[in-house]
């Protein structure tokens, strides 16, 4: 929930108004080039905060009847039980990454779109997120080696 908070107030501060497409070439590329940032920055958030919302509410509900389960003492049935939602745990798990995922995107783009002058700026950002990426997937694979071989 914190990022869908971080990704709700990157969005109100993001501009997303698409400007007119002007007759001078060199500056209607420009424009044309902003308003598809624009685009696809209204894309990747309203992704992550979807996403962001499936899992939360996936993972809490599946906490609230895990929780119950056990405190009622039924562990046999909580194992049943947890076993047949794995897909679901599967499914909010794989929300998750993209909610992570589609977020750095948002902040990389609204990043290049607020510093129009100086976009260099989000330079930091692509890097710490290609190498979060690369973080990312070394981590699910050693899961799935170890954990879920």
């Amino acid at each position: 929930s914190l990022m869908m908070n971080g990704a709700l107030r990157l969005f109100s501060a993001t501009p997303k108004k698409l400007m007119p497409v002007p007759d001078d070439s060199d500056l209607a590329k420009k424009v044309r080039f902003e308003n598809c940032l624009k685009i696809i920055f209204g894309l990747c958030m309203s992704i992550s905060v979807a996403l962001g919302l499936y899992t939360t509410t996936i993972f809490t509900i599946m906490s609230i009847y895990s929780k119950t389960a056990l405190g009622m003492g039924l562990q046999s049935d909580y194992y049943k039980w947890f076993d047949a939602c794995w897909t679901y745990r599967k499914w909010g798990f794989l929300s998750f990454l993209g909610t992570i995922l589609t977020f750095n995107a948002s902040w990389i783009l609204s990043l290049i779109l607020i510093y129009d002058d100086i976009r260099w700026l989000a330079l930091p950002a692509i890097v710490v997120g290609l190498v979060g990426i690369y973080h990312y997937n070394s981590i699910v694979g050693l899961a799935g080696a170890i954990i879920y071989s």
